[in-house]
């Protein structure tokens, strides 16, 4: 099945590595790689979603790590709304 951003009844976003356009940390010499697997993310961990400097949307994290998504907005607040109501949902 194909997805771009998938929730699970845990509380998991999982998101597909090609929509993953940066994961870093600000003021860090270095990012975090994604290796092609999807990168998966703990709602309860998000602090907010917002656009970046960039103008990309992006998972503000609760640890300081920005994961800025090639998605809509409307399509990551869906993912964030249904993580954190625990319901599976697939957004292609």
């Amino acid at each position: 099945m194909s997805y771009i951003i998938k929730t699970t009844s845990e509380g998991l976003i999982y998101v597909k590595a090609s929509n993953i356009i940066t994961v870093k940390k600000p003021n860090s010499i270095e990012g975090a790689k994604v290796l092609g697997k999807p990168l998966v993310i703990n709602v309860n961990h998000i602090g907010f979603l917002s656009f970046n400097i960039d103008g990309n949307v992006t998972f503000f994290m609760a640890s300081g790590f920005e994961i800025s998504i090639n998605v809509l907005y409307e399509e990551a607040e869906e993912a964030f709304n249904c993580a954190k109501a625990n319901v599976e949902k697939t957004i292609r």
